[in-house]
């Protein structure tokens, strides 16, 4: 079974994010994108802000305006192309959040939405008696370069930790997440497979488990306050 985050837990998740500052709103845009379109953390990492447009979609005979994510296929998992993903309110407003503090550090226009901040030398590992150097990797940081994968699994563990959330959380159960969210709202396999970028439906019937309050509400079982 798929594993998923049930609702408080991805409200905790979020919560446990301060946006105050740029290091916050960034990563807090970051889990709310991945929870509400499902794309996977290397598609995250690889969106640009010209990415992110307001289209205009036909309507009854009419339009309505639709902010839409749309990958190109350099950012998807085997360059695949996919259709424009709709981004909820919450999602753009995140965004919107995160850019202005973008902005505000000087960080360049047209490389990596979410991306690095700081300026200086990152060491990874544990130093041993040739010190950091032989033991470890070290990694130059220069604002505005992507963000690394490894960062973003540590980042989602700890504010896990302090969301009170007991299982393990990692990057990919953000995907599973928002696909098993969309196909409990609308039964729609067809729609879960675009979205996800499947190209197979059965990649995507991973989704379909059964909600078993679903059966019950179904079967008459819940009795409504």
């Amino acid at each position: 079974m798929t594993e998923v985050l049930d609702h408080n837990e991805a409200e905790a998740l979020l919560a446990a994010i301060s946006t105050r500052y740029p290091t916050g709103a960034r990563n807090y845009a970051l889990l709310q994108l991945m929870l509400q379109t499902g794309i996977r953390c290397g598609e995250a990492l690889a969106v640009r802000a010209a990415d992110i447009r307001q289209e205009e979609w036909p309507n009854n005979g009419g339009t309505v305006k639709v902010w839409v994510l749309r990958l190109p296929r350099r950012a998807t998992k085997g360059q695949q192309a996919r259709q424009g993903i709709p981004m909820a309110p919450a999602t753009r407003e995140a965004i919107e959040r995160w850019q202005e503090k973008r902005a505000k550090l000087g960080i360049r226009r047209g490389g990596p939405l979410f991306c690095t901040i700081s300026r200086g030398t990152r060491i990874h590992g544990k130093p041993s008696a040739q010190g950091f150097e032989a033991a470890s990797q070290v990694t130059q940081l220069r604002p505005g370069e992507p963000l690394d994968s490894r960062y973003v699994r540590k980042m989602v563990a700890d504010i896990a930790k302090r969301a009170g959330i007991e299982r393990r959380v990692h990057p990919h159960m953000l995907r599973h997440t928002a696909l098993t969210n969309l196909y409990d709202t609308t039964s729609d396999l067809r729609m879960v497979q675009e979205v996800a970028g499947h190209t197979t439906s059965r990649m995507t019937e991973r989704y379909t488990h059964v909600h078993p309050l679903a059966v019950a509400r179904a079967m008459g079982a819940i009795e409504e306050e």
